[in-house]
């Protein structure tokens, strides 16, 4: 399943996430919006968000670190 997430320098659920995929051997393509601030508008067009983290994976959109989603969604026990 393709995992993007969308991410900013300064936020620790930011941190939270990716370390929670990294520990769990989740690949993931992250975009962090302070280098691409064209991002910014691609993540409210797609999402309605305008906070980090947001993550995609598949058709499932998942608002901030809410580790019990990630595990159902990437199957991880």
């Amino acid at each position: 399943m393709k995992v993007l997430v969308y991410t900013s320098s300064s936020c620790p659920y930011c941190k939270k996430v990716k370390n929670f995929l990294r520990e769990h051997g989740v690949t993931f393509k992250e975009i962090n919006l302070n280098f691409h601030r064209s991002a910014a508008k691609e993540l409210k067009e797609k999402t309605g968000q305008t906070g980090v983290p947001v993550i995609l994976a598949g058709n499932y959109k998942i608002i901030g670190f809410d580790e019990n989603k990630l595990r159902r969604i990437l199957k991880i026990k």
